[in-house]
C-alpha cells in the first residue's frame, strides 16, 4: 500500500501549483490513491510532509508560502507568488555574498560592526587594522539588563574554511573575562568547530557565511525591504461560503484547553471525581468552586478554581444550563463506562490539535520537542500561538489519556 508520502509526491507532481495537506488528500481519496482508517486524513498527510521537509535532508517536498507544499523537482515550473519571492531572495543572496568578498577588508570589518549594533551589542568597536593582535571588533553584549559579556571579534572574508589555528589566535588574545566570535564569509572546518566548543577553554561562538547572510536579512544590512501587493484567492473563503451545508461549518473546535489539578499524572483521576461530584449535586457554579479549593489543598483561587471547572466543558462532557452544571450524554457515557479510548475520541470531537499532535508525532520515529509541534502547529494549521503553553497542556493531557510517552529528547507514540 503506498504511503502518504508517496501519494503526496505523486499528486504534486502532476499539479502546477502548490497544494495543501488537506488539498492533497481530497484529490488522493477521489483517485481512490489512498486508504486510511483515521479519522483526520489530512492531519496524518499534513505531518508526514512537514516531517520529511524537517528530518530528511533528501526530501522531495519543499514548503511555497504558509501551509503550502511543491517538489523540488517542479520548482522552475510551479505558479505561485511565494516561490517568485523566493526566488528573488535566492538572487539577493547570492548578490550579496559576491558583494561581500569585492568589499575591503576593513570596511567589512565596520559591516559586522553595523551589524552586530543592531543585533543589540553595545561599544562595537573596529579595532586598527594592523597590530590589532588578531582582534577586528570589540563589543559589549548586556543580557537582560544584568550580564555584561565583554565579547572580542574576528572577522575573516574567506572563502577557504576557517581551520583551528584561528580559534586558537583569538583565545591567545582574550583576557579572562572575555568571550570570542568568529564570524566568516565562508565555512568552519571540523577541527575549528570542536576547538570552538572544548570544556575548560573560553567558548567561541562561529558564525558562518549563510548564517551571516541570514542576518544581513533580518536585520536589514546592506539591503532593502520592498513590499508589493499580490493578490491570491482566498479558498478557506470559498469552502465556508454562504450556502454551504450546516455540518460543513460546524467544524471549528475550541483552541484552548487547562490541566486540571492533583498532579501532572493525575489528570484523569481527577477528572472523574468533578463529574461524579456534579453527578452527586455539587452543580453550581458556587459549589463547584468550593469543591475545586476544599478538595485540592493548591487551589486557593476562586478565579483558578473556576477555570478548572470549564476544563470538562471544553471537552463536551458538562453543559450549563440556568446556572445548573450536568453531564452531557457523552459525559454520562464516559463516566458510566470510565473507557479512555471514548474520552480521547470526545476531547478531540470537542478541542482542536489533539489528534493532530498525535499524527505528527506518529509520523517519524524520532521523539518530538514542544516547539517542533509548536512549528508544526503554526505553519501547518494557523493557530497563531506565540508560546507553547497550549501545546504543553495537549501533550500533558495526552499522556495522561495514554497516546504518548516523554522520553529523552520529547514525546514519542505509546
Amino acid at each position: 500500500m503506498a504511503t502518504f508520502k508517496d501519494v503526496a509526491v505523486k499528486i504534486l507532481r502532476k499539479t502546477p501549483k502548490p497544494l495543501s495537506p488537506k488539498e492533497i488528500t481530497e484529490i488522493a481519496l477521489e483517485e481512490g490513491l489512498l486508504e486510511t482508517e483515521g479519522k483526520t486524513p489530512e492531519a496524518t498527510m499534513a505531518a508526514h510532509i512537514y516531517t520529511d521537509i524537517k528530518k530528511n535532508i533528501d526530501t522531495p517536498f519543499i514548503k511555497v508560502g504558509r501551509g503550502r507544499f511543491s517538489l523540488k523537482e517542479m520548482k522552475g515550473h510551479i505558479d505561485s507568488p511565494d516561490l517568485l519571492i523566493e526566488k528573488q531572495n535566492e538572487i539577493v543572496r547570492k548578490e550579496l555574498k559576491e558583494k561581500l568578498h569585492e568589499m575591503d577588508p576593513f570596511v567589512f570589518e565596520y559591516l559586522v560592526g553595523d551589524l552586530l549594533t543592531k543585533i543589540g551589542y553595545e561599544n562595537v568597536q573596529v579595532t586598527k587594522s594592523t597590530g590589532d593582535g588578531g582582534i577586528d571588533i570589540n563589543a559589549n553584549l548586556t543580557v537582560g539588563g544584568v550580564t555584561n559579556v565583554k565579547t572580542i571579534i574576528q572577522v575573516k572574508r574567506f572563502k577557504s574554511n576557517i581551520d583551528v589555528k584561528i580559534i586558537r589566535e583569538l583565545r591567545g588574545s582574550a583576557e579572562v573575562d572575555q568571550r570570542g566570535l568568529v564570524i566568516t564569509t565562508s565555512k568552519f572546518a571540523k577541527g575549528a568547530i570542536e576547538e570552538s566548543q572544548a570544556p575548560n577553554k573560553m567558548p567561541v561562538s562561529l558564525v558562518d557565511g549563510e548564517k551571516l547572510i541570514d542576518l544581513m536579512f533580518q536585520y536589514g544590512v546592506g539591503i532593502k525591504k520592498e513590499e508589493m501587493v499580490i493578490y491570491t484567492l482566498d479558498h478557506d473563503y470559498f469552502e465556508n461560503e454562504v450556502g454551504a451545508s450546516t455540518e460543513s461549518l460546524q467544524t471549528d473546535k475550541g483552541r484552548s484547553v487547562w490541566p486540571l489539578p492533583g498532579g501532572i499524572n493525575s489528570y484523569i483521576a481527577t477528572l472523574d471525581l468533578y463529574l461524579q461530584s456534579i453527578k452527586k449535586g455539587i452543580n453550581t457554579k458556587t459549589a463547584i468552586i468550593k469543591w475545586f479549593i476544599d478538595t485540592y489543598e493548591n487551589v486557593t483561587s476562586e478565579k483558578t478554581a473556576y477555570g478548572y471547572s470549564g476544563v470538562p466543558r471544553s471537552m463536551g462532557l458538562i453543559e450549563v444550563r440556568d446556572g445548573v452544571y450536568k453531564l452531557t450524554e457523552d459525559g454520562e457515557r464516559y463516566l458510566g463506562s470510565k473507557d479512555i479510548e471514548f474520552l480521547y475520541d470526545t476531547i478531540n470531537k470537542n478541542i482542536f490539535g489533539f489528534e493532530e499532535i498525535v499524527q505528527f508525532i506518529q509520523s517519524t520515529d524520532e521523539p518530538q520537542t514542544d516547539l517542533d509541534i509548536l512549528d508544526y502547529l503554526n505553519e501547518n494549521h494557523n493557530v497563531g500561538w506565540t508560546t507553547g503553553v497550549q501545546v504543553t497542556y495537549r501533550l500533558m493531557w495526552l499522556v495522561n489519556l495514554g497516546k504518548i510517552r516523554k522520553v529523552d529528547g520529547g514525546f514519542v507514540i505509546n
